[in-house]
């Protein structure tokens, strides 16, 4: 007896097609998607530029006049307060030296809390100034900030070292956008720092080195290539010994620190022959026109040094490597 059996083939192929009638048919829900574009007009945003002065008050050099030029409310403080002397160089505040910082009315009183002060710890060239930010400084409404200096912690003998560099007190100045926005600039205030030694005492002060007489200074080598400087110099009655002599530049216009170019030893004459190569090597600027003087640096006393006027004019025209030389007029 014969038994029929169905194809496996035959048998794939009606599972296939029942899949597909299960998946192709509509199980009651709709699935779409529509999409749509739209423009619109937002009010424009500022950024994060902060306009910020910080100006001098005329006839007041403890003051200064703080102005927001930004679109929107600043807060602002005295960040960091440091000393230069008269060449723009770095000077170490002698310890117990105070800093005090007002704002506003309390400028007016010498008597109100100070918002933000400092206290050299000494050894130290840049102190952080404590206090917290002051707010707000409107736009185009100035506000002011005035600086008292307190020396009754200092020694005589550090305020004498002090006053004879003839100091400046550089005070950096934050503005920093109010919230939680992290924009911020900073701005410099520099203001002289007149010191009070005590009574009857006068610094003893060196007398500064002096370009020699013409035709001794200045003149240019035969070759061109050099200036050769001289200079004398008389410390008057009781001044420090010297350790060395410094040549120094800064190009013609800058108001910047001088830059060292050559030293000469005490056993020498007081002369330094200054190369172009020497000249443009040492000052990373895209001047050709220097100006020079000459710095005694003592071994000891108060005084760290003494320099002379920029005495000297020094230029390199073009890319010959001559040096054209002249005294500066007194």
């Amino acid at each position: 007896m014969s038994q029929y059996r169905t194809p496996t083939a035959y048998v794939l192929g009606v599972l296939v097609l029942l899949a597909v009638v299960v998946l192709t048919t509509p199980s009651g829900g709709t699935h779409a998607r529509w999409s749509s574009t739209a423009r619109a007009e937002v009010p424009s945003m500022t950024t994060g530029r902060i306009g910020f002065d910080v100006g001098g008050v005329a006839g007041a050099e403890s003051s200064a006049t703080l102005i927001n030029r930004s679109g929107f409310g600043v807060r602002y403080r005295p960040l960091q307060v440091s000393l230069v002397d008269a060449g723009g160089e770095s000077v170490a505040a002698p310890r117990g030296m105070g800093f005090a910082y007002r704002a506003g009315s309390a400028c007016a009183d010498g008597t109100a809390p100070a918002q933000w002060t400092a206290v050299a710890p000494g050894g130290s060239a840049a102190m952080d100034v404590h206090g917290e930010f002051r707010a707000p400084l409107e736009r185009d409404r100035p506000a002011g900030l005035c600086l008292t200096v307190s020396t009754e912690a200092v020694p005589a003998d550090a305020l004498r070292a002090l006053d004879a560099r003839e100091p400046q007190v550089v005070t950096q100045v934050e503005a920093a956008s109010l919230g939680d926005g992290a924009w911020s600039t900073t701005r410099q205030w520099t203001v002289p720092l007149a010191l009070e030694l005590p009574a009857g005492e006068q610094p003893t002060t060196p007398a500064p080195p002096r370009p020699a007489a013409p035709p001794e200074a200045p003149r240019c080598g035969a070759d061109q290539n050099a200036a050769l400087l001289r200079w004398s110099w008389d410390g008057g009655a009781g001044a420090p010994a010297v350790a060395r002599w410094e040549v120094r530049v800064r190009p013609v216009g800058s108001t910047g620190a001088s830059t060292l170019v050559k030293t000469v030893p005490t056993t020498t004459a007081r002369e330094a022959r200054i190369t172009a190569a020497e000249l443009l090597g040492t000052n990373h600027s895209s001047s050709r026109d220097y100006e020079a003087l000459v710095r005694a640096v003592f071994t000891t006393g108060p005084t760290a040094h003494a320099d002379s006027a920029y005495a000297w004019k020094l230029r390199t025209p073009g890319g010959s490597g001559n040096i054209h030389c002249e005294g500066v007029p007194s």
